[in-house]
């Protein structure tokens, strides 16, 4: 049985609404959206053109509730409405109704590992693909349902034309002018009532007269064998479909009530046809049947439920509005954008981004805000967004519109739990649920092991059987796949502290995972560390071997040692499988035998830790750096070599390809601290036509593949690059790109039972403000790595561990705390010599790829040279520099040998740098030098997929030598002698009384409370450590 979340704060009405989540909204959420109700800017989608050929369909403006979806073209005289439903996938043939596959016998599961264990991995990998017999069945393709044209006659010529999606309310608006006076045609999709309300009124200076038809698309391209009809009436239209033979007689069907104001209505044919109207109102539902649809469609149960529901427009955007609205609202950002750029169009947004190195702060806004839209439309109680969200336009649904559980449904909805949208959450975690029992098939007929195995991708909640083995991806051995999928379930708990969902919706999935690793680590090497004999990186394979199936993918470490360490905490909070012969005891045992994580020999985390595994640089999936994110293992504090390892390992991937991969880099990168490329990622997504004119997204650059992927994670990026959090930690900025440095972000939740109802920075003034509320008494360690100079706040405060980066603060629960950072003073901001200078080189391979590319400071672009190993380029930097930094952004294919040489007439040069190992992605070079130009000659090519290419850089950065920094003495010790004294304390106490100046480092020794100012209680503190009544000052 599953057990729901108790609701605890909901309203009569929501409370029986048919789409409202079963997490409750906290406290916090409900003063958060009373607050957002009046965001200070429009929150829409602003359009002056629209799609012509339904082939286009992918421009139009999109809107849904979850259950349903609509696609909204918007031509003013001849438009479409397309409709979609949850259910909509092709329906499964009778005679194939799940995937199939074998229960593998124990002794060649065996077999698979003795062989991977002893390194034979051609062996395992043929074994494993003789043995599971997969076939593929149950539901294909998500497809559309049918379209509505509306039809209205010419009269005059269309001006003023708009469309607009107002993100706060769900409603897509269409307007235009012509003889007739103004026009307005208005859409949404209700979560409280669940139906699509279309309103179309009279023009100002006129009557309504349309046709209505409903129908398909050729370019649906819908199944063959299927068949259509109709069952119109002038109150209600019922477009019927049924998918043919062999499938149980499966079907779907859309009814629409029909409700006009003024005027005639009658049918010719199968048209609608109104005349001289004051408004037509039109309510629509629709259904998918898995079988007997002909009985449904006689019981006419939609047309019933229709009829029901009020037919005033304002009165169902209430309903609706009240929970749609106030939702959405919880969450928003400013990037102090100005009026004139929020004033324009979506298209508009999008040009402008492509001109500018710089964000385009209207831009990143409204992508934000369309993203937190999108997601919310796409999901309710029983689902949340798959690759197209909910929406289709023909039944080319790239992957087949699955649920992939391997990177996509993960990254889509990165945003949802710190984005306090538990309403949309609830339709992840059912979806989880419902796949229980066939994660549990898929453990045991194909790994012989109790506990859960994720089904790689699934076409919803009525199978998680396993998806497509093959002899390239034998997808059974991606064993850690089910970990990332239950991260969002701790997470929630992180947020929330809600015991109840902890106990019943997280543990007995989670204990699970307990069994299975159990059962499933039985290899080990000779001193007893574990070996993950059969182990996978998602779609990865390591260089050169040519099989998938190998040993320590840290995927799948990263994910086991997260779910056992998550377990544990767990169980400690719940108190269960305590004591000598309890679980925990087993799996605390287990974790000290799993392998050590490996750094190869480029110094960069380790895609696999098995020796001899080498990495595949190249690859669009960064799945071994779950560990940065979402797991938050890879701290700068928790080891810093490892972290330094994870940095280098990012930057080997040059080159993620599609969306989802940028979008993974992206939050890697922001869990990094790499504020840097946070920044060349997003542009990348806002530059390369990802985004649509409705701003949905798609899978790849240039508008391929209609998946929305970009459009739901980019404002997890945003958010994780503002604030991030953890149990006892709250960092501020961590990743700001360039470009933003003053704005603000409300409503934020942290995962340690936080909410940020405010954070406001402004970089140049150096102050981050933000108002924080707890839901528990606790205390925090506030981090901005910048450098906090002073704080100002009526909480407790006291200094860090970690040093001038850091302060912890107490917070009461309950309580909003306002707290700012005064930031160390910023250093003068580095110059990068090289930007807009002349590049010179030896040659390029592509007429569209030359030098100037190397230096324009668009990391997007890039230089390709002549296929040579001493090819070369070098830059001009107009007068004599000194150059202490030279930082090289390599593409895949980078320079195994070269040198950095300095010159002051480009024809005698001498070597400041020479490696023969170079590691590619981005290489950071400490040099000393000093010259007019600056060349990278090269002496080697390094091998990309068996072929040597040119050398390929997207960026070659000089930068001057740093100024030597500050050296802070130790905490009390203001004179510096190496000894906290009765004499410090006598220096500090005349300091708070203006007897005496302190000059910067002294005042940081002698603020030992960390606020930013010398007072008597810091002097005090001291006192109190060197008479021995307190032990230290953290």
């Amino acid at each position: 049985m599953m057990h729901k979340i108790t609701r605890r704060a909901l309203s009569m009405v929501a409370a029986g609404c048919l789409l409202m989540g079963a997490i409750p909204m906290s406290g916090a959420a409900t003063e958060n959206s009373t607050k957002g109700a009046t965001p200070m800017r429009k929150r829409q989608g602003l359009s002056y053109t629209y799609p012509t050929a339904y082939a286009d369909w992918e421009n139009g403006f999109m809107t849904g509730n979850g259950k349903m979806g609509i696609i909204v073209f918007g031509d003013p005289l001849n438009d479409t409405v397309v409709y979609n439903d949850r259910g909509f996938n092709k329906a499964a043939n009778v005679n194939t109704p799940t995937r199939t596959f074998n229960e593998v016998p124990q002794e060649t599961l065996t077999a698979i590992k003795k062989a991977c264990a002893s390194g034979d991995f051609k062996t395992a990998n043929d074994l494993a693909n003789e043995a599971h017999g997969w076939k593929d069945g149950g539901e294909g393709n998500r497809h559309p349902g049918y379209k509505m044209q509306i039809t209205i006659s010419e009269q005059g010529d269309v001006t003023g034309y708009s469309r607009v999606c107002d993100y706060t309310t769900g409603e897509i608006k269409v307007n235009w002018r012509d003889e007739r006076g103004k026009w307005t045609r208005s859409s949404f999709v209700s979560r409280a009532d669940n139906v699509t309300v279309q309103q179309l009124t009279a023009p100002t200076k006129g009557k309504l007269t349309c046709s209505i038809a409903l129908g398909t698309d050729p370019d649906m391209k819908l199944f063959g064998g299927m068949s259509f009809s109709q069952n119109n009436t002038t109150t209600h239209l019922n477009f019927r479909a049924k998918y043919g033979a062999n499938t149980g007689d499966a079907g779907y069907e859309g009814v629409t009530r029909v409700a006009v104001t003024g005027g005639s209505v009658r049918l010719e044919n199968d048209t609608l046809v109104v005349e001289d109207a004051d408004q037509l109102m039109m309510l629509t539902q629709t259904e998918k049947y898995y079988d007997h649809a002909a009985e449904h469609f006689a019981k006419g149960e939609i047309a019933a439920r229709l009829d029901t529901l009020s037919t005033d427009y304002d009165t169902l955007l209430a309903r609706h509005t009240a929970l749609h609205t106030a939702i959405y609202n919880r969450v928003s950002v400013d990037y102090n954008a100005s009026a004139a750029d929020r004033a324009l169009s979506n298209e508009q947004l999008l040009a402008l981004q492509k001109t500018s190195k710089q964000p385009v702060k209207a831009l990143y806004e409204r992508v934000f805000d369309a993203g937190r839209f999108y997601f919310l439309c796409s999901g309710y109680e029983k689902a949340v967004s798959d690759l197209g969200g909910v929406w289709a336009g023909d039944t080319n649904a790239g992957w087949g519109g699955f649920y992939h559980l391997d990177a996509n449904l993960n990254l889509q909805i990165s945003g949802g739990v710190i984005g306090d949208m538990p309403e949309v959450m609830e339709g992840y975690f059912h979806l989880n649920e419902a796949w229980e029992k066939d994660f549990q098939t898929n453990a045991k007929k194909l790994l012989g092991c109790r506990g859960l195995l994720a089904g790689g991708n699934t076409p919803g909640e009525r199978s998680g059987l396993i998806s497509s083995l093959n002899y390239y991806y034998p997808y059974q051995y991606v064993t850690g796949e089910e970990a990332w999928l239950l991260y969002p379930f701790w997470e929630y708990y992180q947020v929330t502290g809600d015991n109840d969902f902890l106990e019943n919706r997280l543990y007995p999935l989670l204990r699970q995972m307990g069994d299975f690793y159990e059962d499933f680590l039985t290899e080990t090497e000779g001193d007893g560390t574990y070996i993950f004999a059969g182990s996978i990186s998602p779609e990865n394979q390591p260089a050169g071997l040519g099989l998938s199936l190998v040993n320590n993918s840290t995927f799948d470490i990263s994910s086991a040692r997260f779910a056992l360490e998550t377990l544990i905490k767990v169980c400690g909070i719940l108190n269960k499988e305590q004591g000598e012969d309890g679980g925990v005891a087993r799996w605390r045992a287990m974790l000290e035998r799993f392998p050590d994580y490996r750094i190869n020999e480029d110094g960069a985390l380790a895609e696999w830790t098995w020796e001899g595994l080498k990495d595949n640089y190249g690859h669009r999936h960064s799945s071994h750096l779950v560990g940065v994110w979402p797991y938050r293992e890879i701290t700068p504090e928790a080891d810093a070599d490892l972290y330094t390892a994870a940095v280098k390992a990012l930057d080997r991937r040059t080159n993620p390809v599609t969306g989802h991969g940028i979008l993974h880099a992206a939050l890697i990168a922001a869990g990094l601290k790499d504020e840097q490329t946070v920044g060349k990622w997003l542009h990348e997504l806002l530059t390369t036509d990802f985004y649509y004119d409705g701003l949905t997204s798609s899978h790849d650059r240039d508008h391929k593949t209609f998946c929305t992927d970009t459009v739901h994670a980019v404002p997890g990026i945003m958010m994780e690059m503002l604030a991030s959090s953890d149990e006892g930690t709250l960092e501020f900025l961590p990743a700001l790109p360039d470009g933003l440095e003053q704005g603000s972000i409300t409503g934020m939740k942290g995962r340690n039972q936080t909410t940020m109802e405010q954070l406001e920075w402004d970089m140049a003034a150096g102050t981050v403000t933000a108002t924080v509320r707890s839901d528990i008494d606790q205390t925090l360690t506030l981090i901005q790595r910048r450098g906090i100079a002073r704080v100002d706040t009526d909480a407790p405060l006291k200094r860090s561990p970690l040093g001038r980066i850091a302060r912890q603060i107490t917070l009461k629960a309950g309580e909003s705390t306002r707290v700012t950072l005064y930031l160390d003073s910023q250093p003068e901001e580095e110059v990068n010599l090289t930007t807009g200078k002349t590049a010179v080189a030896s040659g390029s391979d592509d007429p569209a790829r030359t030098p100037e590319l190397a230096v324009d400071g668009n990391a997007s672009t890039r230089w390709a040279s002549n296929h040579d190993d001493g090819a070369w380029i070098y830059v001009d930097l107009g007068e004599q520099r000194d150059i202490g930094r030279v930082e090289l952004d390599w593409e895949s294919a980078y320079a195994k040998g070269y040198s950095l040489q300095t010159s002051d007439d480009a024809e005698h040069w001498a070597d400041i740098y020479t490696t023969t190992d170079g590691h590619g992605g981005k290489e950071v070079i400490e040099v000393t030098g000093r010259g007019r130009y600056l060349r990278m000659l090269g002496s080697e090519r390094v091998e990309v997929n068996g072929r040597k290419w040119g050398y390929s850089l997207y960026e070659i950065r000089v930068y001057p030598p740093k100024p030597q920094p500050t050296i802070w003495q130790e905490l009390g010790d203001v004179d510096a002698n190496s000894t906290v004294s009765v004499q410090d304390a006598l220096l500090t106490l005349q300091a708070a009384a203006d007897k005496l100046t302190l000059n910067v480092v002294e005042a940081d020794a002698a603020d030992i409370d960390g606020n930013g100012r010398v007072t008597a209680q810091d002097a005090l503190s001291i006192l109190q450590f060197v008479t021995q009544k307190i032990a230290g000052f953290y």
